[in-house]
Parts: C-alpha cells; sequence; structure tokens
C-alpha cells in the first residue's frame, strides 16, 4: 500500500468515526469491555470461502467502534481489523493482531505469508464480525485465514470466570497431558487484561480454585476419577486411549456427576482407537441417538497438508496403519478408505444439506416419505423438460430398524464447461455427462411393499417412466423387488440396468448381483468415476458420512468401519451403469432431446475437432467459463 493510499484510508476513517461517534452518542461503548462488543446483529445466509472449502456465514454481528489496524503481506493481501482479531501461523495456532510483529508468517489462500507492514492506526471505527456454521469457524477476509470463535481452552476458561461456585475437570488418558491441559489454562488466564483475571485462592499444578467459587482440577484417567467430585463442565481428552480395562466403569461412574446438573457441559476429543467406548459414543452421536455434538477434522483440511506431506509422515511414523490411526481418524487402523484425500475434499466442496419437501402425490398416500430429502437446488417441477434423465439407485434391507433400505436419486447432467475444456480423451458424447445426487430416501422401518409403491409413484408421477434408470441390487430381495414392479403397468424390463450376475455368465440379468470380485471391481471403479467427476456425490448428512469410513478392512473386501454403509453401496451400484453400454445409450437419448444450447454446441465442436472455448454457433469467439447469463461456473452447484 503506496503512503498516498494509507493517507486517503486515514481520513476516510477518520471521517466515518467522527459520524459514528454522533451516531452512537447514547451507546456506552468501551472497547477494552468485550461485554460490550456487538452493538446490533443481522441474521444473513451466504457462503464464505474458508481452508476447507465454502462454508456458510448465518450472522454478521455489528461491532462497537474498535481502533483500526493496517496488515499488509508479501504476497500482496491487505487487511483492515481490530486488534483481538484472530489470525492463523503456519501451524493453525491462533493468534491476536496486537501480537504479530512485521516479518510474521501468517496463513493465506496461497499458503503461509511474511507480514510486510503492521500498524495501529489508532482510529476507531465499528467493525464486523461473522458466525460461521461450521466447526473450525474459519474463512478468508481478503484472502487471510481469519477465525470467528474460541476454542475449548478458552470455552473452559470463560466458563471459570463468569460463573459462581462451579467445578470443573479435565481428565486425560496419561498425568502428563493433564498437566499440559492444564498449563494451557494458565496461559490464556495470564494473557487476559487484569480486569478480567480473577482472585486466584488456589494455584497448584493440577488445580486452581478462583474467588467466585469455581475450581478446575485436572486429573489422570482412572476407575474413580470422578467419584465424589461433583462436576459442572467435564473435558475428557484422549478418550479413546483411556485404559480399556476400566473404561467402560469410569464413564458409568463419572458421567451422573455431571448429568445430575441441568447446567453440565462435556466436551470429548480423542484420536480414534479401535472400537471402544469413543467409537459408540461418537457412532451415537451421528444417528442422533445422544445429546453429543459430533465434530470430525481430517488431516488433509489442514493447509500445507498434501499427498507429499502424507507420504512423508508414514514413513516416519512406520506404517500406513499408524498414519490412519493417528491422522485418519479411521477407527480401525489397518482400513484403507475407498477414496483418497483429493477426491475426500471434492465432495466436501460439494457437500449440501439435503432437505425434505411435500409432494402432492405422495402426500395423499399412507407412505411415511418424511426420510426422502432433495438438494436444495433440484426443482422437481422440471423433471419433464427435454433432455432430463435420472438414475435411481437402490438398496434393500428388512425394513426392521436394522440395515436401511435406500433410493440414493441421480440427475444427468453436462460437466462444468470448463471441465469440458480440459478433456481430450474422449469417443462420444457421454464422456463429457456426469451423474450428480439430488435426492436421498434412507429408511430402516420400511417393508417392501411400501417401498415399491414410493419408488411407483417417484417414477410415473414426478421423473416419468422413459426418463429412469433403475439400478438395484440383487443380493437381498432385489428379485421380487423387480418381479413386483415390473407387473404394474407402465413398467418395463428396460428401465433397469442389466449385468452378468456371475463371472462366466453370458446373458445379462436386471440388476447387480454381488460377490467379491465384482464388489472390488465395481469399488474402484467408483474412485475412478468420483476422481473424474463422472459420479458427484452432494448429500451431506449420510452419503458423506460413509464415504468418510468406506475401506478395505482386513477381510479383504470394502465396507463401512463404523456404522453402516448402505448408502455408499448405493453408490458402488452405479459403475454397473459405466461397465457397459447403459450410461451411454441414457446421455444419447438425452443429448437428443436437448435443444441447441452453449453445452450441447460445446460438446458437438469439441467431438468434431473444434475447440468450443473458441467459437459460439454464429462463429464468433467466446469464453466457455461464463453462461449467458454471465456466472462463472466454480463448482456443480448450478448443474443441479
Amino acid at each position: 500500500m503506496t503512503l498516498l493510499r494509507r493517507y486517503l484510508k486515514k481520513f476516510i476513517l477518520r471521517t466515518i468515526s467522527l459520524i459514528e461517534r454522533i451516531e452512537n452518542r447514547n451507546l456506552d461503548l468501551d472497547q477494552n469491555d468485550p461485554s460490550k462488543k456487538v452493538i446490533r446483529e443481522h441474521d444473513i445466509s451466504a457462503e464464505i470461502l474458508s481452508d476447507t472449502g465454502l462454508v456458510r456465514a448465518y450472522k454478521y454481528l455489528e461491532t462497537q467502534p474498535y481502533d483500526v489496524w493496517f496488515l499488509e503481506t508479501e504476497n500482496g493481501l491487505r487487511l483492515e481489523c481490530a486488534d483481538i482479531h484472530i489470525l492463523f501461523d503456519p501451524h493453525l495456532n491462533e493468534v491476536w493482531v496486537k501480537d504479530l510483529r512485521e516479518g510474521d508468517l501468517i496463513m493465506t489462500e496461497s499458503g503461509p505469508s511474511r507480514i510486510t507492514y503492521l500498524e495501529n492506526t489508532r482510529i476507531p471505527v465499528s467493525m464486523v464480525d461473522l458466525s460461521i456454521d461450521h466447526p473450525n469457524h474459519r474463512y478468508y477476509t481478503n484472502g487471510i485465514l481469519s477465525h470467528n470463535s474460541i476454542t475449548s481452552s478458552i470455552i473452559l476458561v470463560w466458563y471459570l470466570l463468569f460463573n459462581h461456585d462451579k467445578n470443573a475437570m479435565i481428565l486425560a488418558n496419561v498425568g502428563d497431558t493433564a498437566e499440559e491441559l492444564m498449563d494451557k489454562i494458565k496461559h490464556i488466564i495470564k494473557g487476559l487484561p487484569f480486569f478480567l483475571k480473577p482472585g486466584m485462592q488456589v494455584n497448584n499444578v493440577m488445580s486452581m480454585r478462583f474467588d467466585n467459587g469455581c475450581r478446575i482440577l485436572a486429573k489422570t484417567t482412572t476407575k474413580s476419577s470422578g467419584i465424589g467430585f461433583t462436576i459442572h463442565f467435564l473435558y475428557m481428552d484422549e478418550f479413546a486411549h483411556i485404559n480399556p480395562n476400566f473404561i467402560e466403569a469410569f464413564f458409568r461412574s463419572t458421567y451422573p456427576t455431571v448429568s445430575s446438573s441441568k447446567v453440565s457441559r462435556i466436551i470429548i476429543t480423542s484420536t480414534p482407537n479401535g472400537m471402544n467406548k469413543f467409537y459408540e459414543l461418537y457412532q451415537q452421536a451421528l444417528e442422533g441417538k445422544n445429546s453429543f455434538n459430533p465434530i470430525r477434522v481430517d488431516w488433509w483440511q489442514v493447509p500445507g497438508r498434501d499427498e507429499a506431506w502424507r507420504q512423508r509422515e508414514i514413513a516416519n511414523l512406520g506404517s500406513e496403519e499408524l498414519f490412519n490411526q493417528e491422522y485418519g481418524n479411521q477407527f480401525l487402523s489397518s482400513s484403507t478408505l475407498l477414496l483418497g484425500s483429493n477426491e475426500l475434499k471434492k465432495i466436501k466442496r460439494n457437500e449440501s444439506e439435503f432437505s425434505w419437501r411435500e409432494i402432492d402425490c405422495l402426500h395423499d398416500t399412507e407412505i411415511n416419505y418424511e426420510n426422502l430429502t432433495w438438494h436444495s437446488k433440484f426443482n422437481l417441477d422440471e423433471c419433464d423438460q427435454p433432455g432430463k434423465r435420472f438414475v435411481l439407485s437402490i438398496d434393500l434391507s428388512e425394513g426392521n430398524k436394522g440395515d436401511y433400505s435406500v433410493v440414493n436419486i441421480f440427475k444427468l447432467s453436462p460437466l462444468p464447461k470448463q471441465i469440458i475444456e480440459k478433456i481430450n480423451d474422449f469417443e462420444d458424447e457421454s464422456d463429457f455427462f456426469s451423474l450428480i445426487q439430488v435426492g436421498l430416501f434412507r429408511e430402516n422401518n420400511i417393508n417392501l411393499e411400501d417401498l415399491i409403491k414410493l419408488v411407483s409413484i417417484l417414477i410415473l408421477k414426478v421423473f416419468g417412466p422413459d426418463r429412469v434408470k433403475i439400478a438395484l441390487e440383487m443380493n437381498y430381495k432385489g428379485d421380487m423387488f423387480y418381479e413386483k414392479l415390473t407387473s404394474k403397468d407402465d413398467f418395463y424390463d428396460e428401465m433397469f440396468l442389466f449385468t452378468k450376475h456371475t463371472e462366466n455368465a453370458k446373458v445379462a440379468k436386471p440388476g447387480i448381483k454381488y460377490n467379491e470380485k465384482v464388489k472390488m471391481k465395481y469399488c474402484e471403479m467408483l474412485r475412478s468415476l468420483v476422481r473424474k467427476d463422472r459420479i458427484i456425490i452432494t448429500e451431506k448428512k449420510y452419503t458423506v458420512l460413509e464415504l468418510f469410513t468406506f475401506g478395505l478392512n482386513s477381510r479383504g473386501t470394502y465396507s463401512a468401519q463404523s456404522g453402516h454403509d448402505d448408502v455408499a453401496m448405493t453408490l458402488v451400484n452405479l459403475s454397473g451403469l459405466f461397465d457397459g453400454y447403459d450410461f451411454g445409450q441414457l446421455v444419447g437419448e438425452a443429448f437428443d432431446e436437448i435443444e441447441d444450447s452453449d453445452y450441447k454446441n460445446i460438446i458437438i465442436n469439441k467431438i468434431e475437432g473444434l475447440n468450443g472455448s473458441e467459437i459460439d454457433t454464429e462463429g464468433n469467439p467466446k469464453n466457455p467459463y461464463v453462461t449467458k447469463e454471465g456466472k462463472s461456473y466454480k463448482d456443480f452447484s448450478g448443474l443441479v
């Protein structure tokens, strides 16, 4: 930033500051008082870029005036912020702007960058703080990685400072870890301004007591760690590594002392360590069967950690199994996930919260379809338009609240234009199309008859029988499903995907029959299809969750290492479409129906050997990255 530009910015800031002093003259403001930070709140719904992809901002908070700090980095980024605005160092440690110095490294969109200029202007101006709907609360401001919240340790300190007569306890699997956690608490308290520091009555290595009646103890986990001590806030670190001989007895004796208080809180953190109590609590949290909120952070979500870093760590640790346990969030360290970090990152970028919608043709039936959810951008009223094609991938279960029956719904869609432009190895128009997930039905308490009715109504009254291909797993009651559906009017054999059910079979039959070889083949095909954007996964709650635990087990086959894999198997079913001519036929039918469009002309030009990015239908130069509306395709959300 030039001296002139800084001078002009300061002039503008002083003008704003003067106006705000007049506007806020009736407010009791003090930038040294955190309780007076927010003066107004505004609900919003926006997507903000972070180091883990797009995250949802649901509120912005208008703050009281704070002194503006100027910050510039060597890669040309600039930021104006408050002194206590949180940034991150290269190790993702939180740092306040006021504690930084010129020459320090901070995280940016392009990696760590050195601070070249830092100044406190001492000009107070109101600012904006975002509330982010993501566990790590990080987001980019002007390309610089920022934070909008505080860590669990600071929450513990806050709890102790702003309550009365409350007890907190830190439990760790070893004494050194418990002592280290207590030391972190003390460092946080030491860094507080004088007016927030509590009166200290006891300050030992493993305990503290304050003049407000609150106290905190740190202990090593034993069978009786929590007995005889009323706990209002319990923090258990490395829970999965507690001695398996007494973890059940410990939790049984400790939890009631916490849950007996209506204001109690529990935080549990750990790396996985097999299928133990931690696995049980985490899995039940995922399924909504307990009150815990599950939060997962994967190694590849940390900036600077790529495949090269992973290989180095595997070499340093000595084995991939140890890496999977320490970094991979895998409960079975011997398991290798089907999808690699690049594919999982891509899925996380595209994930979306699916929601239920009322459908008139289902609402008047006795079928319970509350677990039928849809992508927010998918329009159910446009399913009958020319060129629309859908794939229903179905996995059946008994319907007795065990495994789930799943109908996974995909829409045939051309790839984004920028991806089409990069494809050089192709045979026909089908190489430019993908299946994008738009709907999901998942229910473990529905009988076969009701499921057939549900699928029948969706096909006949929502999608249209001529627009649907069904990929049906036959291993459990698939033959009954097929026979009962095709016995109905308007249903016919060609709606189903046909595959060879044995290795030596000469004739293809309806559906997919899995044995070890077929399952291995289709799973490996799925990995390739996801990598090439031929199958685009979007549903967050179940599909993404299952894929993050779907891996090669000790028996040499792919399965969920925790929880269910019924939704994941419907994705594996899709490989059968690409294993034969079905997908190409589906694309051909849709392509013939599509009227002239940017997409169709670009694909035709590619097939005919022309560059679709250079000319349009009238021979004029064009930009393939921009639609007629001028919107740039940065992900697959516009294709739903």
